[in-house]
């Protein structure tokens, strides 16, 4: 159905009134005039530098507080595209692959156990007299938290050295790194200075952790099971851990656009052509399979004699989502993250740059104080057009990267745990605290993404409520922003002052199961983002999303400014009789300014009568003033929603057939006038001299 604006009447003047009222001789004198005060001028977004509402921000460590400084070897210099010379890696050896992760990695170990000598005893300590009260208060199946991420930040459970800072070369051109997987101990600080990047190596071996599976580098470990990430190391990864960050100016770069490649030659690789080189059966028993016996990666037969170049990791994630998933519902892939953290109290990332992961760029779960500060991630970046094989790095379908071939490139995925543990401090790769246990209650809390730069082929922000590690029936949210809020901020979960290019924006879920309450996000720009505002769930996933706050916004050129919907996906239900119903209730968008043509979903939960029955769970939403500087040009979906309007311009309307019940109306003569001012919204991503491969230029200034 077409619908118009309804047109509202105009507002009588003041001097009109008066006149009706009688002469000028009744009107008051001038020295108490009636006249209104001006308007207070529009929040204008983009421009802030600092915000009482959020913590004091990170500081980089001082030289004295370096355990350790490695150099890097001048044979590996960073490209003026961002990427490594073809020289750099090329060979077959682990010494050539990943020449770097053992002398990194024994860094961080040191580090850790001088860290663990000097405050693990501590921290266990304030942790256990934590904890002890906490029991003794509450019932005998309380989730006990310990020692907050704020108690536990004081100076006296820091050690006086701590991090382990990667430079460039004092004798050379050299300026970077090549690592397989990290593990990053308790209390230590990664600092990767200006200058320097850190490549994840190409050699499948240094991510695959099992020789008798599961298996990294595929699409199907069988006919019946999909990739998975969790089959692969993570790039950095770290459990239990207090005190810890990843640091600096420098950058890490996933090469998920290079060819990945083997230093043992048995491990199953899949090609450009969809051949592999063995099969897992046979590479299990030491053995290489026969010319064309079936492959069991997701490739079609094993073939020797075949040139064509191994797959990259966003190959198989196009394979396995675009192609597999897309004829049996099932495909996935099994790449690696770029960084994976369980359970930590206070976990920083600053300053870093973060490009080009074959799969989500940061996980974080179960974290009491995450701050997430200044961290640039783009990826694609021009780097992953810039292949050591020097073929221009097309995926096997012959596209150049760009973020629609970047599958699954979430930059972060913040959550909770699935339930509290109480473990010793990780002190590094292989050894944990002798000092004592801690506790950690599995939530995601005090929550901080400040002052960012994302551009990726996903979700940009992606809060996901799939675990709650409170005792069954507690009626407590896997994500709750008014937990335990530490005394140094306003609100417990923040996502503000971010600038947003491409990807999917902040969006909350799919996994909302759980529960997902009281998040504010302000002072945000999206410039040209696939979605901007998000909430995702299905009945597969379910859960309520209540009390998120979305204020002073800015949208340009985005494919869809809001969505909200219960409908993400139609994945099988885990029960087919128990369905997890989706909830979104009590959302407020105010002050949010669209440029652009776009659209907007907003959409409920419809009630069934047949098959499952149950009841309608509308959309709850109030949106005040929400306005596009082009209101004919956004076009609005709306189902199963009650929806207040205040000073909105977009095509919302009331509607019986859909469900749609309105408290106030919209029109398209609403002047724009008094919008949120994104004048400074819009700005440059900052690089060091990186370009989008799509062409447009992000070459701003730091």
């Amino acid at each position: 159905m077409l619908y118009r604006f309804a047109v509202i009447p105009l507002v009588i003047t003041l001097a009109a009134s008066l006149a009706a009222c009688g002469s000028s001789d009744s009107l008051p004198p001038a020295s108490t005039s009636n006249t209104p005060p001006p308007a207070a001028a529009a929040f204008k977004v983009g421009v802030a530098t600092s915000d009482a509402a959020l913590p004091p921000a990170p500081q980089l460590p001082t030289p004295g507080q370096v355990c350790s400084r490695l150099e890097a070897s001048n044979n590996l210099v960073r490209q003026p595209s961002g990427a490594l010379g073809p020289e750099a890696d090329n060979g077959t050896t682990s010494a050539i692959l990943n020449p770097d992760q053992a002398r990194i990695q024994a860094a961080l170990d040191a580090c850790g156990a001088a860290v663990d000598a000097q405050v693990g005893a501590a921290i266990s300590a304030a942790d256990a007299a934590a904890a002890a009260s906490q029991t003794a208060a509450a019932a005998p199946n309380v989730n006990v938290s310990g020692a907050s991420a704020q108690q536990l930040a004081a100076p006296q459970y820091h050690a006086q050295q701590f991090a382990v800072r990667l430079v460039v070369s004092s004798t050379g051109a050299g300026n970077a790194f090549i690592t397989g997987p990290l593990t990053l101990p308790s209390g230590v600080t990664l600092w990767i200075d200006t200058g320097v990047t850190v490549y994840a190596t190409r050699d499948v071996m240094a991510y695959a952790p099992n020789a008798a599976g599961p298996y990294c580098a595929n699409t199907a470990v069988s006919s019946a099971k999909a990739g998975s990430s969790s089959n692969c190391l993570p790039l950095i990864g770290g459990s239990y851990l207090v005190n810890s960050a990843i640091v600096g100016s420098g950058s890490i770069d996933g090469r998920a656009a290079s060819e990945i490649v083997s230093s043992n030659p048995l491990y199953p690789l899949m090609r450009v052509d969809l051949s592999c080189t063995n099969t897992y059966a046979a590479y299990a028993k030491g053995q290489q399979a026969g010319n064309n016996t079936p492959c069991d990666n997701g490739g079609t037969f094993v073939d020797t004699s075949a040139s064509s170049r191994h797959m990259t990791w966003w190959d198989l994630a196009w394979l396995g989502n675009m192609i597999e998933n897309g004829t049996t519902g099932v495909g996935s892939q099994s790449n690696f993250r770029m960084m994976v953290f369980n359970y930590a109290k206070n976990l920083t990332l600053f300053g870093i740059t973060l490009n080009n992961s074959a799969n989500f760029h940061v996980v974080p779960s179960g974290v009491d104080g995450l701050t997430v500060w200044n961290v640039k991630v783009q990826t694609p970046s021009l780097s992953a057009s810039a292949n050591p094989a020097g073929n221009g790095n097309p995926n096997y379908l012959g596209m150049l990267p760009t973020v629609d071939t970047a599958k699954n490139t979430d930059a972060f995925d913040p959550g909770s745990s699935s339930k509290p543990v109480v473990q010793a401090l990780a002190i590094g790769s292989t050894k944990t605290s002798a000092a004592g246990k801690i506790a950690f209650d599995g939530y995601l809390k005090n929550a901080v993404f400040a002052y960012n730069y994302i551009s990726t082929g996903d979700d940009d922000i992606s809060p996901k409520g799939s675990n709650n590690p409170s005792p069954s029936g507690s009626g407590l949210f896997g994500i709750d922003g008014n937990r335990n809020v530490a005394t140094d901020r306003q609100y417990g979960f923040v996502i503000a002052h971010n600038h947003i290019y491409a990807g999917h924006g902040i969006s909350i879920g799919s996994e909302t199961n759980a529960g997902v309450t009281n998040i504010q996000v302000y002072d945000n720009s999206f410039d040209g983002s696939e979605q901007a505002l998000r909430i995702k769930s299905d009945w597969a996933r379910g859960g309520i999303v209540t009390n998120i706050n979305y204020n002073d916004i800015c949208i340009r050129n985005s494919g869809q400014a809001l969505l909200f919907t219960p409908y993400y996906s139609t994945k099988a239900l885990p029960n087919p009789t128990s369905p997890l119903y989706p909830d979104f209730y009590n959302i407020s968008l105010s002050n949010v300014h669209i440029i652009g043509s776009t659209t907007a979903v907003l959409e409920g939960f419809q009630a069934n009568t047949g098959g499952i029955a149950h009841a309608a769970l509308p959309l709850g939403m109030t949106l005040t003033n929400v306005l596009a500087d082009s209101p004919s040009n956004v076009a609005v979906t709306t189902s199963d929603a009650n929806l207040t309007l205040n000073n909105v311009n977009l095509p919302i309307f009331p509607s019986t057939a859909n469900r749609v019940v309105l408290t106030g109306t919209a029109s398209q003569l609403l002047s724009t006038a008094n919008a949120v001012d994104c004048s400074s919204a819009y700005v440059d991503f900052p690089g060091i001299g990186d370009s989008s491969p799509t062409g447009q230029t992000w070459a701003g200034s730091q």
